[in-house]
């Protein structure tokens, strides 16, 4: 009996010196990744929506292209709608058939397919040049550029379901040269770099510029300028020189099929270092408020080469 009654005394102390467990009051709270719901539904894939999330931002968007270095840029929705629809092209075939980036409505003369396709000009490449690893455009090529071309041909709607306003466009340049005063023979450029080479103790050359605009005349466009600068992006500061009227000569444009040429003017290299980038923007304008510069400070470096100059030793 004293034996049973120490054992039974034994328990008690030993089962007494547990801690009391209690309930967790978080275990009632369901776990939010079970059964959960995505609050965002796929875009159609037919919609802006769709082709930036399944084309442009893991296809193009990618470091070193369309990543807000130049346009188009497809770093957001925002970004790809406004600077595709309704915008001109900076690089055409030779025939010069496009004229937009986005026609909405017309796939076919919408520049973007084109890119897509063909390598426009024979040097470009078909688009897109760099492929990362997380995009499925080879395995999904042919669907995805049907989708743009739904898109297009569906009046190239923005997020909300609207259509485009059709606005006047601003000026565009089509090319430039420069060629030794009193003659309109063009002088020949660096191979390496794109700039223009005059040779070596020219006093003044004459420099031409082809430009275009969706409503207005060459002679209707108006703040003809442009400056001359050692940096490719830097023209604050520098002093404007004016650009004048001429009669019409034909020479080949940026593109490579031939332009009209109406606006001239005279620059003096006095002063110039020889064997240094000279970079060349001009600035007009037609009914819109804001001035257009060309090339702008967003344009690629190719373009900004383009318009520029050096000088022989």
């Amino acid at each position: 009996m004293r034996k049973l009654l120490v054992f039974l005394l034994i328990t008690w102390a030993i089962s007494s010196c547990k801690k009391e467990e209690k309930e967790n009051p978080y275990d009632l709270i369901p776990d939010p990744t079970q059964n959960q719901v995505n609050p965002e539904p796929e875009p159609d894939p037919n919609s802006i929506q769709g082709l930036h999330r399944n084309i442009f931002a893991p296809t193009c968007a990618n470091s070193g292209c369309h990543d807000g270095n130049f346009e188009p840029d497809f770093r957001t929705i925002e970004s790809s709608y406004n600077t595709l629809v309704l915008q001109p092209v900076i690089k055409n075939n030779p025939a010069g058939t496009f004229s937009l980036r986005v026609e909405p409505g017309n796939a076919n003369t919408s520049v973007l397919i084109e890119r897509l396709i063909n390598d426009i000009d024979g040097q470009s490449g078909i688009m897109p040049l760099a492929i990362d690893q997380g995009s499925d455009w080879n395995a999904k090529k042919a669907q995805y550029i049907e989708n743009i071309r739904t898109w297009i041909n569906n009046g190239a709607r923005d997020v909300f379901g609207n259509a485009p306003q059709a606005n006047s466009l601003p000026p565009q340049l089509q090319g430039m040269f420069i060629s030794s005063s009193g003659n309109t023979n063009p002088l020949p450029r660096n191979a390496q770099s794109g700039a223009i080479v005059i040779p070596a103790g020219s006093a003044q050359v004459d420099v031409y510029f082809s430009c275009t605009d969706d409503q207005f005349t060459a002679e209707q466009l108006s703040t003809l300028l442009f400056k001359i600068s050692t940096s490719i992006n830097q023209f604050d500061g520098i002093e404007e020189q004016s650009v004048a009227l001429v009669s019409p000569i034909t020479q080949t444009g940026y593109s490579g099929n031939p332009v009209e040429y109406r606006f001239k003017a005279t620059i003096n290299l006095a002063g110039l270092s020889p064997l240094q980038a000279h970079f060349i923007r001009l600035y007009l304008n037609d009914e819109n408020p804001s001035i257009t510069e060309i090339p702008s400070a967003a344009s690629a470096e190719y373009i900004k080469r383009y318009y520029s100059f050096q000088i022989g030793e």
